[in-house]
Order: C-alpha cells, then sequence, then structure tokens
C-alpha cells in the first residue's frame, strides 16, 4: 500500500467518523419546538409520560434506576419491613464517586420519593441531614447527575411553552386597527384639492404617504429584519403548555381529548395530577396571551402561535438545575431579562409594555431543582429566602408576581440546625432526612473495595459484642477475611 491509498483510507474513516457523529447528535438533540396541536396528539398517545410536573419526574427517575426491593420477611409480625433496594444503578455505576447507601438510608430515600407520587410534596424543603464524612454531597451530586441523564432520555422527556410570534400577521393587525386620529386627519387633508396648486415637478408632491409611526422612524415592517417570519419568546419559567389554557377550561378541554381509560381516572381523582387544574400560567405567557386574544380575537389563532419543546436540564448553565455552595456570592443583579427580545415584543404588540419580560433567578429553576450544598455563610440567607417561596409559592420581581414550583433540596450538618431554629414557621415546613454512617457490613465492604481494591483489601470486617457472665463486661471480638 503506498503512501496516497493510505491518505484516502484516512481520509475515508474521518469522513465517515464525522457523518455518524453528526447523524447520531442530529437524532439525539436536535429537537425542535412543535405546534401545539402536533403536542396534543403525543399527550393523547403518551398521556402518561407527557402530563407530569418535576415530582413526578424524580419519582419516574429513581423507579427507573431502583428496582422494587424484596422483603426477606413479609409475613413476620415483628419485622420492621426494611426492603433490600439496590441503588447500585443509581448511585455508583457512572459516577466519578460512588455513593454506597445502606439499607437504611435506601428505605427513607424511597419512602420519601413515594411520598413526592402521592402528591405530599407541596410547601416541603427536603433537608438531608448528617454528619461530616458520611456521603451527603457525593449523594446529591449523583443524584442529580442521573436525573439530568434521565431527562435527556426518551422516557424522562418533558416539555415546556414557546410562543412563536407571527411578524407578518401581528404587523399588519396593528397597522389596521391602530391607526391614530392624526394619520386620519392627515389623509383627508392629503386627499383634499388644494388652493395653491404645487409644482409637478415638486420631489414632495410625488412622496408616498407616511404614516404617523413612519414619521417617526417606527416602521411596522422595520421593526424585525425580514428574514425573521417569526419571534420566539420561551418561558423563562418552562411551563407546561396545558398551563397556557386558561384554568376554567382545563377541565373540560382534556375530558374532550382524552378516552375514558384508567389514566383518564386517575386524571381527574388523583392528587398527584392536581397541578394540571391548580397552577396558573407565569406571568409572562399569561400577559402574552391576553395580548394576543385582544388583537387576534380568536382563541385558535393564539394556540397556533404556542409551539411546545423539551426542557432541557443542564445544570452548568443553570436551568433546570441550580446547585449552590456556601462560598457563592449573591447575585448582585437579581432581576433577569431580554432587552432585544422585550424590545421586539413592544414593537409587534403595541401593548404599552403590558408584557414585561422579566423574571429571577427562581425562574429557571421552575418545574426543575433547586438545592444548597450546606446551610452556612451565603447559604444561610438563601434558604431564608426561600421561606415565602416555600410558602405560598411566588416570589415578587418587581411589580409582578412570579409562580416559583420546583423540588427544593438542602445538605445540612448536625451543628448548622440552630441557623433555622429561629424561624419556628419556616421549620415546620422542613422534612429532614437523615444519612447516617454506613451500618450495613456489606455496604462497608463495596466501599472498602471501591477505595483500595478488590485485591489489596480485606473483603470483610466483622464486630459483635459478647457478653462475659464471668467478668460482666462486653468485649468487643473482631475477625476478618481476606479477599
Amino acid at each position: 500500500m503506498n503512501i496516497s491509498e493510505t491518505e484516502r483510507e484516512n481520509h475515508h474513516q474521518v469522513k465517515t467518523a464525522m457523518q455518524n457523529l453528526d447523524r447520531i447528535i442530529s437524532d439525539r438533540h436536535q429537537n425542535p419546538p412543535v405546534p401545539f396541536e402536533a403536542f396534543l396528539k403525543t399527550m393523547v398517545e403518551k398521556p402518561h409520560q407527557v402530563l407530569r410536573n418535576v415530582f413526578q419526574v424524580f419519582y419516574d427517575m429513581v423507579k427507573t434506576y431502583v428496582e422494587e426491593g424484596e422483603d426477606e420477611y413479609p409475613d413476620d409480625p415483628e419485622s420492621i419491613h426494611f426492603v433490600n433496594y439496590d441503588c447500585t444503578e443509581l448511585f455508583v455505576e457512572g459516577s466519578d464517586h460512588p455513593f454506597f447507601a445502606d439499607r437504611l438510608f435506601a428505605n427513607r430515600f424511597i419512602e420519601q420519593v413515594e411520598s413526592l407520587r402521592r402528591g405530599t410534596q407541596q410547601n416541603k424543603i427536603y433537608i438531608f441531614d448528617g454528619p461530616p464524612g458520611c456521603g451527603k454531597s457525593t449523594f446529591l451530586n449523583n443524584l442529580l447527575m442521573k436525573f439530568e441523564e434521565y431527562t435527556k432520555t426518551d422516557d424522562g422527556s418533558r416539555y415546556e411553552s414557546v410562543w412563536r410570534l407571527d411578524r407578518n400577521l401581528l404587523c399588519r393587525l396593528v397597522a389596521e386597527e391602530s391607526v391614530p386620529l392624526y394619520d386620519k386627519v392627515v389623509q383627508v387633508m392629503a386627499q383634499a384639492p388644494s388652493e395653491q396648486q404645487t409644482d409637478e415637478n415638486d420631489e414632495d408632491s410625488n412622496r408616498p404617504f407616511l404614516s404617523f409611526d413612519q414619521a417617526n422612524g417606527h416602521d411596522l415592517q422595520e421593526t424585525v429584519p425580514f428574514d425573521d417570519a417569526f419571534i420566539d419568546v420561551p418561558c423563562p419559567s418552562h411551563d407546561h403548555p396545558i398551563v397556557m389554557i386558561p384554568k376554567h377550561y382545563r377541565r373540560k378541554f382534556l375530558d374532550d381529548l382524552l378516552s375514558n381509560d384508567e389514566f383518564k381516572w386517575k386524571l381527574f381523582t388523583e392528587k398527584e395530577y392536581e397541578w394540571i387544574f391548580r397552577d396558573p400560567s407565569c406571568t409572562i405567557c399569561s400577559s402574552i396571551y391576553w395580548a394576543l386574544l385582544r388583537r387576534l380575537k380568536n382563541p385558535l389563532e393564539v394556540f397556533r402561535m404556542l409551539y411546545a419543546r423539551p426542557y432541557q436540564f443542564n445544570r452548568r448553565l443553570g436551568e433546570g438545575i441550580s446547585v449552590f455552595n456556601p462560598g457563592d456570592r449573591p447575585m448582585r443583579q437579581n432581576i433577569m431579562g431580554n432587552p432585544v427580545l422585550q424590545n421586539r415584543i413592544n414593537n409587534l404588540l403595541r401593548d404599552s409594555n403590558q408584557v414585561k419580560y422579566i423574571f429571577s433567578r427562581y425562574a429557571k429553576t421552575n418545574n426543575g431543582i433547586y438545592a444548597l450544598m450546606d446551610i452556612k455563610s451565603h447559604n444561610v440567607e438563601r434558604l431564608i429566602e426561600l421561606h415565602n417561596i416555600i410558602s405560598e409559592g411566588v416570589h415578587k420581581v418587581e411589580d409582578i408576581e412570579e409562580n416559583v414550583n420546583s423540588l427544593l433540596m438542602a445538605l445540612m450538618n448536625p451543628e448548622d440546625k440552630k441557623n433555622v431554629q429561629n424561624l419556628q414557621s419556616f421549620s415546620d415546613r422542613i422534612e429532614y432526612i437523615n444519612i447516617p454512617h454506613v451500618l450495613d457490613l456489606n455496604t462497608e465492604i463495596a466501599i472498602y473495595r471501591n477505595i483500595f481494591g478488590k485485591h489489596r483489601i480485606f473483603s470483610a470486617s466483622i464486630s459483635m459484642k459478647v457478653f462475659c457472665p464471668g467478668c460482666c463486661i462486653i468485649l468487643r471480638v473482631s475477625s476478618f477475611q481476606r479477599g
């Protein structure tokens, strides 16, 4: 094989690898927004997967990675029914620093997760407390990593709302319906014969009529470049598309949409789906909905501008998942927005700035997970700020109210409980899940094998207490077995 053939073969391999990479990424990560009607078709086909909030998705994620445990003593009346759950796939596999959950903590964790599905998650913050060195940070990092991975799969996908404003339609309606009285007067005067005839060669006489907006530099057709037929306005709170329907019409709409089956019965009766009929849309989306309805005079035309796209979780960008360490300083700017998009919305709707595209950092994790690593330093202030959010579920951003419905988590050492003891009303909102040191022998063995290797360390370290009747003392006997 000469040099030219070798180069040709290398070029072919590189081209093939790049084509395969392009196909894989395109198949998995290119999910453009779909119209609301197409989204409804998907919801009819898979209602149990589409109609989920963050608590239900979190429950499905845990149940996907943790199989049903086995109760070795189901008929024993003295059994405490601590099931043997295998959490290896959730906390160990695919992680750089695995977390080994013993039976005690695994049962506490699974029991708390099942309560999320039953709808008992409202007005709560879940704090995992334990002594230093018990693995709290490792547990939370691995849990959030698995949750982010799960949301990128087909089974864990969720949808958020995006408004796609038709620029040509709205500009035409604004130009037709909001012609100022001044323009009408100018038009009448321009059409009336003048007492003093103008010169035919006068350039001003051949100029087209300019509207009031055009004369002031606000040409409706020039507010957005001609190649932008639509203006995409994503919901900063990641609201589910179904909550864009006004609350009073959702029950009737879903009754007409879904078939009479088991899921529909659960939807209308069980508490875990109560959020569908209770939660309002965010203030920004609600303002856009009513502004469009005033312009279009037709709800169907409004919903044709509503789209749905997959909710992309990204911890590093703070989208859907945000984790704060005690040393992270508070943000200087608590109010976020998009001035360019705000200007386009104002020029397009001409509604006296009724649609204010502003939001807080809590909106980025709405319908997601907001976590605090340790309740000390700056995280104490963040925890206190959550008081109103946990109590009322709303947050004030300038003049508007922002809905916050997130899964709130935190880690705490025993000595840091004093930071919340003075807030009695807040302490009632806290759900503690204790993470003790490992109390299970097999779990301790797994930790030693992970740290030191399977062939370099003892495979078991057994300690037991023996009562000596002659001395009336308790002796500790330890025995070791080599792996």
